[in-house]
């Protein structure tokens, strides 16, 4: 199992590693501890090895608690299997991946 990290940045996060089902509910439940009050959050993915549906969900639920504080979500670096995933999924344009 390879390790999700997050790294704080001064307006977000950069993940590094793996965001999948085994990773994400503990970066997840600590949210609280790299989510950040600016009005756009930025999540850095560009050192995301794999993605599945857990992390593709975490991603959509992240975007989903950020609008509710009056933040916007901004990813960066996302590789061509998040976003052929997003696509998939019908989630492109909602996470803003349709550069």
């Amino acid at each position: 199992m390879s390790e999700l990290q997050v790294h704080s940045l001064s307006a977000g996060v950069k993940f590094q590693g793996t965001l999948n089902r085994n990773t994400v509910p503990k970066v997840w439940r600590e949210r609280k501890t790299w989510m950040t009050t600016d009005k756009t959050f930025t999540a850095d993915l560009e050192n995301i090895d794999s993605v599945d549906s857990a992390g593709l969900a975490m991603l959509i639920q992240l975007k989903s608690e950020l609008e509710q504080n009056k933040q916007e979500l901004t990813l960066q670096g996302a590789n061509e299997q998040l976003k052929a995933f997003a696509e998939m999924s019908g989630v492109t344009e909602l996470l803003g991946l349709n550069d």
